[in-house]
């Protein structure tokens, strides 16, 4: 979320008391009745939903309407599935989306998102059901320049090898208990001449010699690497 004050809303009056040029609103504990009514202001810039676990398909879908969106935050809307994606993709300025904890977002929405081309910035925590099929969809997006993956998901050097050929706008990524990627993977990235910071952490395949040749290789990149 930006700099800008957001509105904070719980309820459907929240909202019908929100003024009408409102750009940043945050909600606390909506349902899909509230994020249907939010889905009319036209002039919303920003959404954080994080933590509406109510919060489904339904009306996620819903937030199509919106053209002017560019961030949003769905972090712990564990209801939502890759329907969610495939209409919020259509949105023509999205710059951002959080996904950390929505568990049913597979490697199909992830596809449905790579014809957003505005999009920079993807978040995954325990999106556990990505496959190296997702992150090769993402690493298409010509603006990415923020990709964190999920842990303990299917994600090998394959991947990795994507992302160092198609993502070449990237300038963070984080690795976080990846077992199947591997100093192999890791040694691709040094195509990354954007990147500027990378965390590497509890990937049991990837030794400490292969993230210091990598810090030689990309000179400006903070590298954080935790065994």
């Amino acid at each position: 979320m930006s700099a800008e004050t957001a509105h904070i809303v719980n309820s459907l009056e929240a909202i019908r008391h929100l003024p009408p040029d409102v750009a940043v609103v945050k909600g606390d504990g909506l349902g899909d009745p509230e994020v249907i009514a939010i889905a009319s202001l036209r002039s919303l810039r920003e959404l954080d939903l994080s933590g509406c676990e109510e919060v489904t398909d339904r009306s996620v879908s819903d937030l199509r309407r919106v053209a002017s969106l560019e961030n949003v935050d769905l972090s712990l809307c564990n209801q939502i599935t890759d329907s969610s994606l495939m209409a919020l993709a259509g949105l023509p300025v999205l710059r951002s989306i959080n996904l950390n904890w929505c568990y049913g977002v597979t490697d199909s929405g992830l596809s449905a998102l790579r014809q957003c081309e505005s999009l920079e910035s993807v978040s995954l925590w325990s999106c556990e059901e990505i496959t190296d099929v997702g992150v090769e969809a993402l690493a298409n997006l010509p603006k990415l320049r923020i990709l964190e993956l999920p842990e303990f998901a299917a994600i090998t050097d394959r991947a990795l090898a994507a992302l160092s050929v198609s993502a070449t706008t990237l300038e963070s990524l984080r690795l976080d208990h990846l077992s199947n990627i591997s100093d192999e993977g890791l040694t691709r990235l040094s195509g990354l001449k954007l990147l500027r910071t990378l965390t590497v952490q509890s990937c049991s395949n990837v030794t400490a010699e292969a993230v210091a040749a990598l810090q030689q290789t990309l000179p400006e990149c903070q590298i954080s690497f935790k065994s």
